[in-house]
């Protein structure tokens, strides 16, 4: 086996492992969305200033390969390194072939001073997540789709609203309870909480444009208590079926916690999306948020992608 720089003239063997990757995906997931041409997903992957990838031959055969790339993350202020939804695949029996492509792209990510590594990996592909989990990677975080439906109202005594610029301060807060909660244990996030300013300014413009973002917000005894907000996120990669919209933030203020709060809106926001021709719907959450990542599931999203995190030493 010779581990080899990855060229141009090894897209095409490369782009058929993703597909053949992609349509055992569509198999255990059939909401993922179609795609037709492979080779632009690699390029899309490619197309970073950091960006490098590797390949695994064995004779004229190209059995594995990896793309990652280095990045600044404003969030932390330091370095990290990715492997993003295009960026791996293996032909069958070649899982363990990852672990050497790996170790071939994290020394430079070392050298380049990223110490964090983060790898995009298919949550029902178990054979192309063993050889991630023996390079010490564990589940960070979680993708999910499931589909929208016409919902039947919950009784949880609040009226849902649209959401206008008048709820700044709401959304403000319910932003930082939720940031709050994950620099808490077990999640550590490890993020700066910012100023109540600085909340307010990221998401004063959350009303600019209602074919981008649609905001639903839950009253109780005429007090707000929660919100939901749905994002048209941008469809072409291996994640976002066409027809979908996405569940980009829901939170609910730790006074309502457990009160049915989130169960309406989520029924809410289930029976627009389907009144609205979207097919599918999307979210994600921290696996080591212990809240989400029990509460999501429970409402049938699906998980359909992994970010799987290791960080050295």
């Amino acid at each position: 086996m010779e581990i080899e720089p990855l060229e141009d003239e090894h897209l095409a063997a490369a782009a058929a492992l993703l597909a053949d990757r992609h349509a055992r995906h569509r198999e255990a997931e059939p909401l993922l969305p179609e795609v037709s041409d492979f080779r632009a997903q690699l390029e899309r992957d490619l197309d970073h200033e950091l960006a490098s990838g590797v390949v695994a031959l064995n004779g004229d055969d190209l059995v594995a390969y990896v793309i990652g790339r280095v990045e600044d993350d404003p969030l932390l202020g330091d370095r990290r390194g990715m492997v993003d939804f295009a960026g791996c695949a293996a032909a069958k029996g070649q899982g363990e072939t990852i672990r050497d492509l790996y170790a071939a792209l994290a020394a430079r990510w070392v050298a380049a001073g990223a110490t964090r590594h983060l790898a995009l990996i298919p949550s029902s592909d178990e054979a192309l997540i063993d050889p991630w989990l023996r390079l010490a990677f564990g589940v960070q975080f979680v993708w999910a789709v499931r589909e929208t439906a016409a919902m039947k109202p919950v009784e949880a005594a609040v009226e849902i609203r649209p959401g206008t610029p008048d709820d700044l301060e709401l959304v403000a807060k319910l932003d930082r309870s939720l940031h709050e909660h994950q620099a808490g244990p077990p999640s550590f996030s490890g993020l700066a909480i910012g100023s109540d300013e600085e909340f307010r300014a990221d998401w004063s413009d959350l009303w600019d444009d209602p074919e981008l973002y649609t905001h639903f917000v839950a009253e109780r005894a005429g007090m707000p208590v929660g919100h939901v907000v749905l994002y048209s996120r941008p469809t072409g990669d291996l994640r976002v079926p066409d027809d979908n919209i996405d569940l980009s933030h829901a939170a609910t203020l730790p006074a309502a916690r457990r009160s049915g709060v989130s169960l309406a809106l989520m029924g809410h926001a289930l029976t627009w999306a389907h009144e609205h021709g979207f097919r599918s719907i999307t979210t994600d959450w921290r696996s080591v948020n212990l809240l989400s990542s029990r509460h999501w599931p429970r409402r049938g999203f699906r998980p359909t992608f992994y970010r799987l995190y290791r960080a050295l030493p």
